[in-house]
């Protein structure tokens, strides 16, 4: 993959502009900071001071004689882009803008903003920020900004679009002594973003989990097409904050109610490889299972305890994470009744019972780690009175370094535990206080395992692409304000897609000539651009049985929807066959940021009350579809539940690829609703279609 930040993290040396001498000014901590940290040439910049903590100070970056890899910029906002400029002639090719006042505040630094923007693009100039903490590399040992200390050196590289949340981020890592390869805050992100942080830590040798914490994403498509690539070797962890829409407006669709900014960027996340924190506290705790330990082979757990309630606790929520307890063999359970004391539990978990000190652990966990079909160990603690946690903690330690398999720490507790922090690092041992944390953390690392294993899978060139004439045809309808179900379905016939036997038939009498030949029973509905919810406006009848029940079923429909004020236009009434099966929606919503978001689930007039629905974004493959279908709470349907023969699940999947496509050709439809589509044992047929601009 590209990388063009290596400069702009190895400078060998910094001007910073706005350097101050007086001690609690933004300009000081920075210089300072570099002063402590980096063995490189440091020139402040200032317009009054003659040194800078005993550094000779400049008026200008243009009066140093020396070359300039970096400059750090901290000024008032409407003086940065003269600096910017000046920059650009001594040929500084980096810059970091801390300055505050773009366009975070509105207008008038927006401008501000973009008149940097054509002064880097002018120069060809790297920038982070502005409104950006600056960056801290700890190999080699680097802090170009204003943060209160300096993290621990190692494998975790951290890029935040807040500097504040950065901050307190490093600061609650050094208390568990978590180690960082690089801090990095984007801000505002004008140039450098996480695009360009993925593809450098990627390449960088020292880091090898990425954590990020993002507001927004400059490029859906790209930063998908980067992760995937990244998260085949790095596992890259992200918190995504103001997921939800701001405010509310009226969708025309179930699939537009259903799918928000959220479910876009959960659909993205899980395509790309992603591990999404939903929380601060997972943040945290999959960045130090990540950091620390190797990932399980597989899913079998043995688990150690001390107290048997907890020992339970573990084995509860295993199954949520793709994780099972492992049988033990007769031969370890023989081994483990002669070394343990009579009332201890041989039986995965294994019970040590509440004395057991540092040796009693030792040896069980030794024995079970040795085990074949064991790939994963939990150590539950709770800290007695003749507990030793930090010798139990360095015996276990100990075994860690000699396994290739992963042990996992649920220390229970507080005081006493914490106390302990640094013998759990020294260890490279994750200390989690509760179980559920050390089952969920344990079953990321798996599901990263298994994702990087089995490779990502990339969707082939689209089909509908090739059919010219479809694509120019369903272009001339798609140019019509609103489209009517007649119309979509014109559309979607287009391009082979099953649709049900069904016609238009504009008056009462052509109706019933169509169920003639279609054959009772019939559904009946009403075609009009003013009706969206066919169903909840009275304008559907379902099973008509014969020619007279039609007919009323006419007469009524007309009569109910004419009480309606305004009154609806009636092109007509689509007439079509009974379909059975199982009910499901597949509908699109076309998200700003990622484009065509997929979605399926339970379908019928119930879809948006149980809301047992998944999404992807187009284009995925056929192997991405079933996976989709397997998420759903009624998958069982699909495999044959209580006697029923398995549907189709590769005709349900075809639909659901065929449908990304689909969207991806025209840019003009916002939203597409499938519902419902009957999936049966030898195929899925859409009854109901409805493309809206």
């Amino acid at each position: 993959m590209p990388n063009n930040l290596n400069n702009f993290f190895h400078p060998k040396s910094i001007a910073v502009i706005g350097a101050s001498a007086h001690e609690g000014k933004v300009g000081n901590d920075i210089v300072r900071n570099l002063i402590k940290s980096f063995s490189g040439k440091i020139y402040p910049v200032n317009l009054k001071e003659k040194t800078v903590e005993g550094l000779q100070a400049y008026s200008s970056i243009l009066n140093i004689a020396s070359a300039v890899d970096l400059a750090v910029i901290v000024i008032p906002a409407q003086f940065v882009p003269q600096a910017v400029e000046e920059c650009g002639e001594k040929k500084c090719q980096n810059i970091i803008i801390i300055s505050v006042g773009f366009k975070e505040i509105g207008r008038a630094g927006e401008e501000l903003e973009k008149q940097i923007a054509e002064l880097v693009k002018k120069y060809g100039i790297r920038v982070l920020g502005p409104n950006c903490l600056g960056y801290i590399s700890t190999n080699p040992k680097i802090d170009a900004s204003f943060g209160r200390s300096f993290p621990k050196a190692g494998n975790i590289a951290f890029a935040s679009q807040s500097g504040a949340l950065g901050t307190a981020v490093l600061d609650m890592a050094q208390a568990q002594h978590l180690g960082f390869s690089y801090f990095v805050s984007m801000g505002n992100k004008l140039d450098i973003n996480e695009l360009d942080l993925l593809e450098y830590f990627y390449a960088d040798k020292k880091t090898k989990v990425i954590l990020m914490y993002l507001e927004n994403i400059a490029d859906g498509q790209r930063f998908m097409e980067i992760a995937k690539k990244v998260s085949q070797k790095k596992p890259i962890i992200i918190l995504k904050a103001g997921k939800t829409e701001k405010g509310s407006r009226a969708v025309s669709s179930h699939t537009g109610s259903l799918a928000g900014a959220a479910e876009a960027y959960s659909a993205a996340f899980k395509q790309s490889g992603i591990i999404e924190a939903e929380y601060l506290e997972n943040f945290f705790d999959f960045a130090e299972g990540f950091s620390l330990q190797k990932m399980p082979s597989g899913n079998k757990v043995a688990v150690v305890t001390n107290a048997g309630g907890p020992g339970v606790l573990v084995t509860d929520v295993l199954p949520q994470y793709g994780l099972e307890l492992a049988d033990l063999s007769p031969s370890i359970i023989k081994k483990l009744k002669a070394n343990l004391p009579e009332a201890a539990s041989v039986i995965n978990p294994v019970d040590v019972l509440g004395d057991a000190k540092a040796d009693r652990y030792g040896f069980a966990l030794e024995l079970l780690i040795k085990e074949k079909n064991i790939d994963a160990a939990i150590v539950v603690l709770t800290p007695q009175k003749m507990t030793e946690i930090k010798e139990t903690a360095q015996t276990i330690g100990q075994i860690s370094k000699k396994t290739k398999k992963p042990i996992i720490l649920c220390f229970m507790g507080e005081a006493e535990i914490d106390k302990n922090y640094a013998v759990f690092k020294e260890y490279s041992l994750p200390q989690y206080n509760f179980p559920l944390q050390a089952v969920k953390v344990l079953g990321q690392m798996l599901e990263c395992r298994k994702r990087q294993e089995s490779g990502v899978e990339e969707a082939k060139g689209n089909q509908l692409a090739k059919d010219k004439k479809s694509r120019e045809t369903a272009g001339k309808i798609l140019e019509k304000s609103i489209l009517t179900e007649v119309d979509s379905r014109e559309i979607f016939s287009l391009f082979d897609f099953p649709l049900h036997r069904a016609a238009l038939a504009e008056i009462k009498e052509e109706a019933l000539v169509v169920a003639e030949k279609i054959g009772y029973p019939v559904a009946l509905k009403v075609v009009s651009p003013d009706i969206v919810h066919k169903s909840e406006a009275g304008g559907v009848k379902l099973g008509v049985k014969n020619r007279e029940e039609l007919s009323q079923a006419i007469d009524e429909m007309k009569r109910g929807l004419s009480r309606s004020k305004p009154a609806p236009k009636i092109d007509g009434y689509l007439v079509g066959e009974m379909v059975k099966g199982l009910e499901v929606i597949i509908g699109m919503k076309r998200d700003p940021q990622f484009g065509p978001l997929i979605m399926l689930g339970l379908g019928g007039i119930y879809t948006e009350v149980f809301k047992d629905v998944t999404f992807r974004i187009a284009p995925f493959g056929l192997a991405e579809a079933k996976k989709m279908i397997k998420e759903l709470k009624i998958y069982p349907l699909f495999s044959g539940a209580r006697g029923q023969k398995p549907l189709d699940v590769n005709a349900l999947a075809r639909i659901l690829v065929k449908l990304g496509d689909f969207s991806l050709l025209f840019e003009s439809v916002k939203e597409i609703d499938f519902n419902p589509v009957m999936v049966k044992e030898d195929g899925a047929v859409i009854v109901d279609v409805r493309i809206i601009k």
